[in-house]
């Protein structure tokens, strides 16, 4: 996969040409620099994300009380 450096000014006009190519992407900026890479397979649809479960174990544990009747009044007022 070949790999072209181009400063950040051009970038715009070059932009469509570049991604059609399927090349990695060094912008420069002065000492600034990032890399544009092709992304691999088709993106998810706007609003459609691939969930995977198991990706952070124990940021979300079950309460001891989670089948007792919820006090609506309560949960209205953000006490719960």
């Amino acid at each position: 996969m070949p790999t072209l450096t181009i400063d950040v000014r051009e970038l715009p006009g070059r932009l469509a040409e570049l991604m059609a190519a399927g090349a990695e992407v060094v912008v420069t900026d002065g000492p600034a620099t990032a890399k544009l890479v092709p992304a691999s397979g088709d993106p998810a649809p706007a609003g459609k994300r691939e969930w995977r479960l198991g990706l952070h174990p124990g940021a979300m544990v079950k309460r001891e009380d989670f089948r007792d009747p919820v006090d609506e009044d309560a949960f209205l007022r953000g006490d719960l």
